[in-house]
């Protein structure tokens, strides 16, 4: 019975060493086998299914890619490990990533000077976003025109707010569809800290 359970511990170590060092274009293409047989259109079962992939996709490796921000920053994904990296996909109209800003703010404050990055990627332009920041302030480092890395990089749905949360390896640790309004802060916190811890 021993030997049965140590067997059993030995495979499951080995199954979550394969999933996370595979890259994150393999897995995706694993993981989205259950969504190919709805075809496309966008329903209920089509939302569950597609949550059941996000979550298959926990423990990969991250896509990477370089982006320059509003400001000028320039950033390259994989040359941040040591980090937290949290980022978020919005639009300026979309009520919902309105609606989770001030909590985002709150996060971006209570992680200020620890190894916790921000960064937002909306499709519209630059001159768009300042003007919206006007009313909305955002504190994360944010990036314009940025459809591809949501399109082409992580494969997301069109479906806003979406935040992803990778680890100080490199790996995806959450992804999260749709916004929480005021309940952002103590989700996204609990898996920061413990990801700090490691």
């Amino acid at each position: 019975m021993r030997a049965k359970y140590t067997y059993l511990i030995v495979i499951a170590i080995l199954y979550s060493f394969l999933i996370s060092a595979q890259g994150y274009e393999e897995q995706y293409e694993k993981c989205s086998e259950p969504l190919r047989s709805l075809g496309t259109k966008i329903d209920s079962l089509y939302l569950v299914r597609a949550i059941e992939r996000d979550s298959c996709l926990i423990g990969s490796i991250a896509p990477n890619f370089k982006a320059i921000s509003i400001s000028g920053e320039k950033i390259e994904l994989s040359k941040l490990k040591g980090q937290v990296i949290v980022l978020n996909f919005w639009f300026t109209t979309c009520q919902p990533c309105i609606e989770e800003m001030p909590a985002l703010n709150k996060l971006v404050e209570h992680y200020w000077g620890n190894k916790v990055v921000f960064f937002s990627f909306a499709y519209e332009d630059k001159s768009t976003l300042l003007r919206f920041f006007k009313e909305h302030p955002f504190k994360f480092t944010t990036f314009a025109n940025a459809e591809n890395i949501r399109k082409d990089k992580f494969k997301l749905l069109p479906i806003w707010p979406y935040t992803i949360i990778i680890d100080k390896e490199g790996k995806i640790s959450k992804m999260s569809l749709g916004g929480s309004g005021e309940n952002t802060f103590d989700l996204y916190k609990k898996t920061i800290d413990e990801l700090l811890k490691k």
